[in-house]
């Protein structure tokens, strides 16, 4: 079982990523993929493309309002007592995109929370069977792949 198990997982269970490229970043050798989807710089390689599930944590905000209210002194009026209380909460919303891996960025292409970063800001990663969480800085960013580990040995190909 992975870190990110859910409804979405068998969304994304269906790889795009064509089954040559994955035995040859197995084999510890880098494919080159071609797309048209995402504009590569001169001397630039795609080596992965695939499906990716985007966790975006938002913080969200409730107000309870907590009151009573009694007859007053005179007709007509109202004696209303009360506070408020604010209640913090976190939600996390999933944003469907492309993972893209190329041997100087990854890019992730999204309606929505997309991301392009390169390889050299990259100070972490952290690889679960069904997902991969990348570290840039104090930015994380939580994907849910068909398979992490192959996330990780293109991004450790593409570092060394």
């Amino acid at each position: 079982m992975g870190l990110f198990f859910n409804k979405q997982q068998m969304q994304i269970a269906d790889s795009i990523l064509p089954d040559a490229a994955k035995q040859e970043i197995m084999a510890s050798r880098l494919p080159q993929l071609n797309t048209d989807r995402v504009f590569l710089k001169k001397g630039e390689i795609c080596s992965y493309i695939d499906k990716a599930i985007l966790n975006v944590k938002v913080k969200k905000k409730i107000v309870k309002h907590v009151g009573h209210s009694s007859p007053g002194l005179f007709k007509g009026t109202r004696i209303n007592t009360g506070f408020s209380k604010p209640d913090e909460y976190t939600e996390t919303k999933q944003q469907k995109g492309i993972l893209y891996i190329t041997n100087k960025r990854v890019i992730f292409q999204a309606g929505e929370n997309a991301f392009d970063k390169q390889h050299r800001y990259l100070s972490s990663i952290e690889p679960y069977c069904n997902a991969v969480v990348l570290q840039y800085g104090q930015t994380t960013y939580e994907l849910i792949v068909p398979d992490g580990s192959i996330v990780n040995h293109v991004l450790k190909l593409v570092n060394t």
